[in-house]
């Protein structure tokens, strides 16, 4: 049975990490091969040397023209190998890795255990399914000389609600180490305390374990827990442990008691302690009574409207909520409102503002999607983040390709993606155009390709296999037999 949130919270014991994410414990892998020392007369130690030291290329440019053994050239073989698929995995080029996992099944082993995690790592890109999972248990059971290592890799390769189930793999396998187990449980408990908005009963089992720890990152996020279950005064008391424990005040620990102070009621307070710490943390000077809090951080970042409702009803906007509304309905797909409100926001927000290049960057978007291009090419020249015009310029030239698909103008959809991808790599949204603009364009064997790839990728998406289907039915030109 999967050990629950609450019954990991109890059980862990005092090791908590300051930093509310998974963080690896040190544990490095080597694999030396003892080589042989000498093959038909030729005494090959000193490549065997170079390939430990320099690598495979220096290794192979050595061993040319040399009389080696094969299980120099294997080794060499394998090393430039697992080059390869650590490329292909690391820029998820999933149909390439699969071909290379697949024409090396004899590499899958705990003796070459970089090639093995290689082949988990690529299971999980496509979500952490049934396959990742059988995956994990078999290297666990397979290699428990590894089986922290791999523990510790797959829950930073995954997204932390796969955390308990990771662990309770791990605790599973003969390779279980009950301390590092608790380290890493407590980790992965911190960020779900972070995000998650607990029962009151698991927050009160949360507290008496942080209590007990004296973790300071946990006594934080205990007092966002409680603003979050509007328990103000038990918020505030947690902040203040937090700052205690620490000996500094951070600028988070400070906006978590200034809401509190809030929430109580109790403004002049709160107006004080701003007055006083806004010398150190200038950001809290444009706090305003009522302006944040953990509900609308949460529903700025997950629900445009719900965010742009909440703040309609705060009777004043300062210019960084200005400029929040207006990302938000930049995402609702409505630009000249968009537009409108981060230029108001900038007629108002400092120069000198952390959010001022940002906002100016969300202007250029929204003038582009507008219509007005020629401002938004001006805008976009004159951004100082270099980046930024990188990326306004990969989104002017996305729309560019998506108005030629609706246009129905397919030879040039086909065109500008195939350099729209070269330029800044592969993109999915883009490589679903490609796929039907060939299909619109009646090159089906290249829509077949773009959509299997698509489909071997996300192979848990039933969009690119409909697609994929619907593209091979269309090769066939047989409709009646595939649907």
């Amino acid at each position: 049975m999967k050990p629950s949130l609450l019954t990991l919270l109890i059980a862990l014991p005092a090791l908590a990490n300051e930093q509310a994410h998974v963080q690896l414990l040190d544990s490095q892998v080597s694999v030396t091969v003892n080589p042989p020392q000498t093959y038909s007369g030729y005494d090959e130690t000193p490549i065997w040397k170079i390939l430990e030291k320099e690598g495979w290329q220096a290794a192979q440019q050595a061993a040319s023209n040399q009389d080696v053994s094969d299980k120099l050239v294997g080794e060499i073989d394998y090393q430039s190998t697992l080059n390869a698929l650590t490329e292909k995995v690391t820029n998820r080029q999933t149909a390439q890795a699969s071909a290379l996992i697949n024409a090396h099944p004899e590499w899958n082993t705990c003796d070459r255990i970089q090639w093995a995690w290689l082949v988990l790592q690529a299971e999980t890109q496509t979500g952490y399914g049934p396959n990742a999972k059988q995956k994990l248990t078999q290297l666990l059971q397979s290699c428990p000389e590894h089986a922290l290592a791999t523990t510790q890799k797959t829950l930073s390769w995954t997204r932390s609600h796969n955390g308990p189930d990771i662990l309770a793999k791990y605790r599973q396998s003969s390779g279980y180490d009950a301390e590092a187990y608790n380290k890493l449980a407590y980790q992965i408990n911190l960020k779900q305390l972070g995000k998650q908005r607990l029962s009151r009963q698991q927050t009160q089992n949360a507290s008496l374990q942080v209590n007990k720890v004296k973790d300071v990152k946990g006594a934080e996020l205990l007092g966002w827990q409680y603003l979050r279950q509007k328990q103000p005064q038990k918020a505030l008391a947690w902040f203040n442990q937090s700052i205690n424990w620490s000996g500094t005040a951070s600028r988070k620990q400070i906006e978590g008691k200034i809401l509190s102070l809030q929430q109580l009621g109790q403004q002049q307070k709160a107006d004080a302690l701003k007055t006083q710490w806004s010398a150190r943390y200038p950001s809290l000077a444009r706090m305003h009574a009522g302006s944040s809090s953990p509900k609308l951080d949460k529903a700025c970042r997950h629900d445009p409207q719900a965010c742009l409702h909440l703040l309609q009803q705060q009777s004043t906007l300062s210019p960084q909520q200005q400029a929040l509304a207006a990302w938000q309905w930049y995402k609702l797909d409505r630009p000249l409102t968009a537009m409108r409100a981060f230029e108001q926001a900038l007629k108002t927000l400092p120069e000198t503002d952390k959010d001022y290049h940002s906002t100016q960057y969300g202007y250029t978007l929204a003038l582009n999607k507008a219509g007005f291009e020629q401002r938004a090419e001006y805008m976009a020249h004159n951004l100082p983040d270099p980046a930024q015009r990188q990326l306004y310029a990969k989104k002017r030239e996305a729309k560019q390709i998506l108005d030629a698909y609706e246009q129905q103008n397919y030879a040039y959809v086909i065109q500008k993606s195939t350099e729209f991808e070269q330029q800044y790599g592969k993109d999915v949204n883009m490589t679903e155009i490609k796929g039907w603009a060939y299909y619109n364009f009646n090159q089906t064997t290249r829509a077949v390709s773009t959509f299997r790839e698509l489909a071997e990728a996300y192979p848990h998406d039933k969009k690119y296999q409909e697609a994929l289907r619907t593209a091979v039915c269309a090769q066939k030109k047989s409709y009646k037999h595939c649907f």
